[in-house]
């Protein structure tokens, strides 16, 4: 028997891994998602010697075979878009409207989700409906498309970063880590810097209002306040300082810890580790912050279709086999095919299905040209004051669906407050 000295000098593990599902999954769907991420990163690098003296780069061309061009709009863009981001819209369209207890329990919010539609087109038209009584120069009637573009853009973003503090926080409940007052502080801080201060650092760099294409505003952080001095010339420098003492403080605070003999969480900082460095990037060059929004969120996509299928799959067809309620949801999570079938075929009807060429035929609009215009605007390489009224009322209404999902998927999603969803998601 060892005696209480012996056992005081036994050694814990300096680092142990703790998954949600299983190693093999974990890091197949929720860590090493971001890796897709830095995919199309690589793609850009690779042609950055090119396209950096053009003035479009979405539309260079990476290589032609007769009359056909692979540009990096349709390699990044449209694959993200088509391949990832609409069918996760769907997914949670899956997880709440085919659910009888959702439907039961969110009734009222499912119902009110439908009102985002109606969000872009209004903040539009509301400078429009102005102008026809009072006179108002052209930037203030483009003021409604200007607040709610930027409006969405941010909360895409804060969409994206609340995702991935759910599954940090989920790596951190598994590793035991939930109690301990100074890991939590130094975890939320670390988090909060490093994902938002790449952000700022963005909007009052140097090079943010000579991106090609134009297509993030100017918000007027480079405007002089006092003498030659702006906004971003004050914010830029301390965002950047603030930034590199997280990274560093935080690499000390882990060093610390293992010399202190306690166990590193593995799994929460290798997947920080591809995080943390991706979201940099994807803000640290004009060229490729065009490409922000898929290189930042087609790894987040690919969590929340693993999430929701897992989910679905324990709930629908393993624990309630059989139950009649579930029956269109079991259908539709009965395997990972038919779960992509179904999303893909919501994909087709929202940016290519018969309703389209219908709209087309009757009043003439080009909505294909406009499905493209929408997701340009969304991924942050269309600029909003190249599009007719028309255009941007319809597109900013398309937009809805993103933010049906932005507003259910606060809701679905509660694990410290929702038994039920830490069971499906084995994370009681």
């Amino acid at each position: 028997m060892a005696t209480i000295q012996e056992a005081t000098t036994i050694e814990l593990p300096k680092i142990q891994f703790h998954w949600i599902l299983s190693k093999k999954r974990d890091l197949m769907f929720y860590i090493g998602s971001a890796v897709l991420g830095w995919v199309y990163v690589a793609i850009i690098l690779l042609n950055m010697t090119s396209i950096s003296a053009i003035a479009n780069p979405v539309n260079y061309t990476i290589f032609s075979i007769g009359s056909f061009q692979l540009t990096l709009e349709w390699v990044i863009i449209l694959s993200w878009g088509i391949l990832f981001d609409a069918p996760h819209l769907f997914a949670t369209l899956a997880r709440t409207f085919f659910d009888p207890d959702e439907r039961q329990v969110r009734g009222a919010e499912l119902k009110k989700s439908w009102a985002f539609f109606a969000v872009g087109p209004v903040m539009i038209l509301i400078p429009y409906i102005i102008g026809q009584f009072v006179h108002l120069s052209a930037f203030l009637l483009g003021l409604g498309a200007l607040l709610f573009l930027v409006g969405f853009r941010l909360w895409a973003y804060y969409h994206v970063v609340r995702q991935h503090w759910g599954f940090y926080q989920l790596y951190r409940r598994k590793g035991g880590e939930q109690s301990d007052q100074m890991m939590n502080r130094v975890d939320y801080w670390f988090f909060q810097l490093t994902l938002y201060l790449p952000l700022i650092m963005f909007l009052t760099s140097s090079y943010y209002l000579k991106i090609p294409t134009s297509a993030f505003p100017d918000i007027g952080l480079h405007a002089a306040i006092i003498g030659s001095l702006s906004i971003s010339q004050i914010v830029n420098p301390v965002a950047t300082l603030m930034y590199v003492a997280a990274i560093f403080g935080y690499i000390g605070f882990q060093v610390y810890l293992w010399r202190s003999g306690v166990t590193l969480n593995g799994s929460k900082l290798v997947y920080m580790g591809l995080i943390v460095p991706l979201h940099f990037i994807a803000f640290s060059n004009p060229i490729i912050v065009l490409f922000l929004t898929p290189i930042i969120t087609v790894g987040h996509n690919v969590q929340y279709h693993q999430i929701v299928y897992e989910y679905g799959q324990k709930k629908y067809v393993r624990d309630a086999a059989g139950d009649r309620k579930y029956t269109w949801a079991r259908r539709i999570f009965g395997s990972f095919l038919i779960y992509a079938v179904f999303g893909l075929a919501f994909t087709f009807l929202l940016y290519r299905g018969p309703w389209i060429d219908w709209v087309h035929a009757e009043v003439g609009m080009d909505f294909n040209g406009l499905m493209l215009n929408s997701v340009g605007m969304m991924a942050g390489i269309k600029n909003y004051q190249s599009l007719k009224l028309g255009e941007l009322i319809v597109g900013s209404m398309l937009l809805g669906w993103a933010m049906q999902h932005y507003y259910l998927d606060s809701k679905i999603w509660r694990v410290s407050k929702d038994k039920m969803v830490r069971k499906n998601l084995n994370v009681e």
